[in-house]
């Protein structure tokens, strides 16, 4: 694609009905923990005209992250650049794009930073399928992918269709959980909204989950349960584990400083710290935090 973006794929826009995404049946058993920003504006969520008014095509597109090399205790989206740096100014560049083809184009772009819910949206546009690791599976990118939107109140000519499910029996990101935070989702059939549930069958219990543990958790120590598997920011186990991943296309190239400033984060300074993740994900924690994953056990 001209800006960068590995897939991209068209959507009618509509709301989504609570029967075919998890997003309230996860808010009701409190699967994201303390993360207020997960639960919030749901409207917004299922229904992408309250985000944009008289909305009619959501634009999804990928960019791959796979890494050509692999840095203990850090999971692999974190090693480039900040991602929703990334994504946004190549959305803003898609627009640009479009609009010199039709000058009527107008949309507001999207990465995980805004309310909505991209994975839904990414499945209904044909890029893939939600695996038992709850993630977009992308035949090519695997889940070593990440998830752009443009919404836009104009119509598409042709819309894309989903594809279908290619995980069928396979539970390799399930056992490879270390703290078991995947689970298949039990709908109450005493709820309307999930009597007749349709939707992804398997659900992330934050609160069990490494990721979750050592980028979003405040607290001054970790449960003593959690195991982190080695991983001081995030966590692979279950993308490791799945075939699509095992096979998906190299898509970020590290040179040797990258792989250094990395690989010394292990023991930087707070000073260090700051100015080696400035610009990277892995500003999402404090150094404290990053020391106090590195200290447990």
């Amino acid at each position: 694609m001209q800006v960068g973006f590995d897939a991209c794929g068209i959507a009618a826009a509509h709301s989504i009905n609570p029967q075919d995404w998890p997003l309230l049946y996860t808010i009701k058993k409190r699967y994201y923990a303390d993360m207020r920003y997960m639960y919030e504006h749901v409207d917004m969520r299922l229904d992408p005209t309250l985000l944009v008014p008289g909305a009619k095509s959501i634009i999804s597109v990928l960019l791959g992250y796979r890494p050509s090399a692999r840095i203990p205790g850090i999971a692999q989206y974190a090693y480039g650049p900040d991602y929703h740096e990334t994504v946004k100014q190549r959305l803003f560049q898609l627009i640009g794009i479009i609009k010199e083809r039709y000058h009527d184009f107008d949309a507001k772009p999207c990465v995980d930073t805004v309310p909505i819910s991209d994975k839904y949206w990414a499945v209904q546009a044909g890029l893939g399928w939600i695996g038992k690791n709850t993630l977009l599976i992308n035949p090519t990118l695997g889940s070593y992918c990440f998830i752009g939107e443009l919404v836009t109140t104009l119509e598409a000519d042709a819309y894309d269709a989903p594809i279908e499910n290619r995980c069928n029996d396979c539970e390799r990101c399930l056992k490879a959980c270390p703290n078991h935070a995947l689970g298949k989702i039990e709908p109450d059939t005493e709820s309307d909204a999930y009597g007749q549930y349709s939707g992804p069958q398997y659900v992330l219990n934050s609160q069990k989950c490494s990721s979750y543990h050592t980028i979003e958790n405040r607290s001054e120590t970790l449960p003593e349960d959690i195991k982190l598997s080695g991983y001081y920011f995030g966590c692979d186990c279950c993308q490791l584990a799945c075939p699509y991943n095992q096979q998906a296309e190299v898509k970020m190239d590290l040179n040797d400083q990258r792989v250094k400033e990395l690989s010394e984060l292990i023991d930087a300074d707070e000073v260090t710290f700051k100015h080696s993740t400035k610009h990277s994900a892995i500003n999402r924690v404090k150094h404290w935090q990053w020391l106090r994953n590195i200290r447990h056990k």
